[in-house]
């Protein structure tokens, strides 16, 4: 687990506390969405290039959870898309050093995905407010 200090997301969070909960879940769930985007692009870039099938596979995945009050979302090579072989690059075999694409592009932009996790908050609930 990572743990980061966001400037002015305490501003953030109280304009939030104003919508309506439904709309809350959509601006968070959107927020979260823009942050893992850097990250995506960055994986993609960094994957070792072969067919390009795993490149491909390379996407934000919202995963459910048994509290509704918690979002799940992971940057992942999806398995069906042909991201079976993402663990084999990342990680390495016995017989096959590892070639890591997806921590490096997570410690490449960290800080980018909480900028743009931010940015996106702070124009939606200016949005959102404006509505009401």
């Amino acid at each position: 687990m990572v743990d980061a200090q966001v400037e002015g997301m305490e501003e953030l969070l109280k304009k939030l506390r104003i919508l309506p909960e439904k709309v809350q879940k959509n601006v968070i769930s959107g927020a979260v969405r823009a942050g893992a985007k850097p990250m995506s692009a960055e994986a993609k870039l960094l994957v070792p290039k072969d067919t390009g099938t795993l490149k491909k596979s390379i996407g934000i995945v919202k995963r459910r959870s048994k509290d509704k009050n918690i979002l799940h979302f992971s940057v992942t090579p999806r398995i069906k898309k042909g991201g079976w072989i993402a663990h084999f690059l990342e990680f390495g075999t016995v017989k096959m050093s590892a070639k890591p694409f997806m921590r490096p592009a997570f410690e490449k932009k960290g800080e980018e995905a909480i900028d743009a996790t931010r940015d996106y908050m702070r124009k939606r609930l200016d949005k959102e407010i404006a509505k009401l």
